[in-house]
């Protein structure tokens, strides 16, 4: 069963009708200050991969035409870089949360129809998390911990007071599960793990790749967890359920029969190699099948220095290269329930359309042109109901 059902959607929207959105700025709705301020043009850009998450929206009604001026008295307290940006959107009176970030930056324009105004862009907590190089020795002794650790700095702490960051869900990485940790070290010792010449965000990213983890924010949550590890459907999508347009692909090019990762113990002298084949779900009659038997990619990693971790870095690329196989790009009317990182099946399309399909992206768009709109881009390891 989905989490959502479409009709009980429609039901909680009132059919659909009026769409509308809240921009709060430090908790201050824009729409409801007494200088008549219109927030419009509204995106909202929502990734479960490693980029950024990202929000823009213009204000209107903030420039005086006889002065030739932006009135800034008026709009200071909702332009602050740094400040705390929560976004809602729905429809008639009931929206859903489906941004949290900070403002990263502030654009003055005079744009269509010659109607100035003032663009913001809003990103998540990677966006901080870019913005530093470190090289030092942590006291983890674990990849989650130290993860856990790097959101410990001052600089995350205060994101979570001011509420951008409202929960942190990490979970265990292999190196703590199959060794038993359950501490961490209370000082750096020869046991723990090193930042070289990275940023916050580039040392998390690569602990995720390490292990075949996903690192993302939605809503305040900062995830770092397995990849694909929830996987329930979010919602049953057919040609009747706000669907507006879809696009299914399934692409071979690229795909091996198997994939090995190799790496050097220097130490013992030997090499350090692991291999599996990837059997993708693809059409009756093997002649795909046929076209990469005996293929393998090999990938050689310095960076490993066991079969276990040689292990882990294969996991993440066999997934990574099973997924390139079925690709869907799809537009709803506006669903502020479609998030990524959750899985949607479509239905009711026939063979091989009909499929299951994990959520990468999400563009949410509210314009006084097209109105509320959802488009998502997904990925799949396999065909569905071949044929």
């Amino acid at each position: 069963m989905a989490t959502f059902n479409y009709t009980e959607l429609k039901n909680k929207y009132d059919n659909f009708a009026y769409p509308f959105s809240v921009v709060e700025i430090n908790n201050k709705d824009i729409s409801k200050d007494k200088n008549g301020l219109v927030v419009s043009d509204l995106m909202i850009e929502l990734t479960s991969g490693f980029e950024a998450s990202l929000a823009n929206f213009s204000i209107y009604n903030c420039y005086d035409n006889d002065s030739s001026q932006f009135e800034i008295d008026k709009v200071k307290k909702y332009i602050m870089l740094g400040a705390l940006v929560k976004i809602y959107v729905g429809y008639g009176k009931s929206c859903r949360e489906v941004f949290r970030g900070f403002i990263s930056q502030i654009r003055f324009f005079s744009g269509k129809y010659n109607v100035p105004g003032i663009e913001v862009t809003a990103m998540d907590v990677k966006g901080i998390m870019m913005a530093n190089n470190n090289s030092c020795q942590l006291k983890s002794e674990y990849f989650s911990d130290a993860v856990r650790e790097i959101f410990q700095k001052k600089a995350y702490t205060g994101l979570q007071t001011s509420d951008i960051i409202s929960r942190l869900d990490i979970s265990a990485t292999p190196d703590k599960v199959s060794l038993g940790g359950t501490s961490q070290q209370s000082k750096a010792s020869d046991k723990t793990i090193e930042m070289v010449c990275e940023s916050d965000y580039e040392f998390v990213v690569k602990a995720a790749k390490k292990f075949n983890y996903e690192f993302f924010s939605i809503g305040g949550t900062v995830y770092f967890r397995k990849a694909k590890e929830n996987s329930d459907i979010l919602l049953e999508a057919a040609p009747n359920t706000g669907l507006r347009g879809y696009e299914i692909t399934y692409d071979i090019t690229g795909q091996t029969e198997s994939i090995e990762v190799r790496s050097m113990d220097a130490g013992k002298a030997q090499v350090i190699t692991t291999q599996a084949r990837l059997n993708p779900k693809l059409t009756q009659g093997g002649k795909a099948k046929a076209l990469l038997r005996e293929s393998k990619k090999s990938y050689i990693d310095p960076t490993v220095s066991s079969r276990k971790e040689a292990q882990y870095r294969l996991d993440y690329l066999k997934e990574e290269m099973m997924f390139r196989l079925g690709s869907l790009e799809a537009e709803f009317l506006g669903l502020p329930e479609l998030i990524p990182g959750r899985f949607i099946k479509m239905k009711e399309m026939g063979d091989m359309v009909s499929n299951t399909f994990y959520i990468v992206s999400v563009t949410h768009t509210l314009d006084t042109e097209t109105g509320f709109t959802t488009k998502i881009k997904g990925k799949a390891s396999g065909m569905g109901n071949i044929i």
